[in-house]
């Protein structure tokens, strides 16, 4: 399995990019990769969420905050640089886990290196809860034998709140389609009682899925090759920069 580690909060749209193009070199291949990576602040919607209501767009926009919409499911998170996304993409021939085994699989593995870190963390569902509070949240997608889960892992707070222009957190919310979940949060900082960075998280995690998802077996570190980069350029001027897919519902 290959592993990317981006720590440097990358231009939102690239980073939503990037991991379309490298779930589909995966399938291509018939490999399988963890990414570890971080992205601007940024709204971030679900693939069949209706952004209208979803989003404060005016709020959002007076912020400054790009609203973007994800290939995988779920609902609306916000990314910003204290916000550690884990990405694991796998192609097979053997038989599909279940959306509950996927979200078990990665809730697990994280769970597990965070442990390294001393944080209790709890696994339900898709969340990941620390102290009875959501730590994050996990999102899917499949396209043929090929499967990508993914969490976002708040690591510390956000300048600002993140469920500012999130509208799951006003009374008057009323969601067409998915709908998002509207919960007390945390992060790590606080879970833990101290301050902890990205690297040293995303350094636990990475050990946490070795450990976990590959029985011991060495990840093999990896940089995004020039071809997946050039792919993730094209998708952000033909998709992840365009009104047309953001705004397609």
């Amino acid at each position: 399995m290959r592993l990317i580690v981006d720590r440097i909060p990358a231009d939102p749209a690239f980073g939503l990019a990037m991991e379309e193009a490298l779930f589909e070199s995966i399938r291509r291949e018939g490999s399988s990769l963890a990414r570890l990576w971080v992205n601007r602040r940024a709204i971030v919607i679900g693939r069949s969420q209706a952004v209208a209501s979803e989003v404060d767009l005016a709020g959002a926009e007076e912020d400054g905050d790009p609203v973007l919409r994800r290939i995988s499911g779920g609902g609306t998170v916000v990314h910003y640089p204290g916000n550690l996304n884990v990405s694991v993409m796998v192609a097979s021939s053997s038989p599909s886990l279940s959306v509950a085994e996927a979200f078990a699989q990665l809730g697990g593995a994280i769970a597990s290196g965070l442990r390294i870190l001393g944080a209790k963390v709890d696994v339900r569902g898709n969340r990941l809860l620390g102290e009875g509070r959501k730590l994050g949240g996990a999102a899917q997608a499949r396209r043929g034998d090929a499967l990508l889960v993914h969490s976002t892992i708040l690591v510390f707070p956000a300048r600002r709140p993140i469920e500012r222009n999130l509208l799951a957190h006003r009374s008057e919310y009323r969601p067409l389609g998915v709908a998002s979940r509207a919960e007390p949060m945390t992060n790590l900082t606080e879970v833990l009682g101290r301050d902890v960075g990205i690297e040293e998280v995303a350094a636990a995690i990475a050990d946490g899925l070795e450990r976990e998802l590959l029985q011991g077996e060495s990840m093999q570190p990896s940089g995004v090759r020039e071809s997946e980069a050039e792919r993730a350029l094209t998708l952000v001027q033909e998709k992840y920069g365009s009104d047309a897919w953001n705004r397609s519902r």
